[in-house]
């Protein structure tokens, strides 16, 4: 006779959702990252068309999201460190982070980062 057992543990730190249940990162936090990681490709030496033909995209997509570094790094932290959900739930989109950048220096961008979050 067979006997199956579930059992269920995590090695780190606890996380609040289940591991068995289907959860996603917001999608700013998945842009954020990627402009993180373009930005190193940028630094060693990739051109924007190289990366944007190795992820066979569009130069000017590309470029958006490399655009997104020039978050306050207190604003990058906050996008990185938001948490897993088991829904789609809209934080900032990148769009409204992509207008921070354009005029705004670092304190600016935080009163509005922060006065646009619930």
């Amino acid at each position: 006779m067979d006997t199956t057992v579930k059992v269920d543990f995590q090695v780190g730190i606890p996380n609040s959702i289940r591991q068995d249940t289907p959860s996603i990162l917001p999608s700013i936090t998945r842009f954020m990252a990627l402009s993180l990681k373009y930005n190193d490709l940028l630094d060693i030496g990739y051109s924007i068309r190289n990366i944007a033909e190795f992820e066979g995209v569009d130069k000017s997509y590309i470029l958006r999201i490399v655009k997104l570094v020039y978050l306050s790094p207190k604003i990058q932290e906050t996008i990185l460190l938001l948490p897993r959900t088991n829904k789609y739930r809209s934080y900032i989109s990148a769009k409204k982070c992509l207008k921070l950048v354009e005029n705004m220096g670092f304190g600016e961008q935080e009163r509005v980062f922060g006065g646009g979050r619930k």
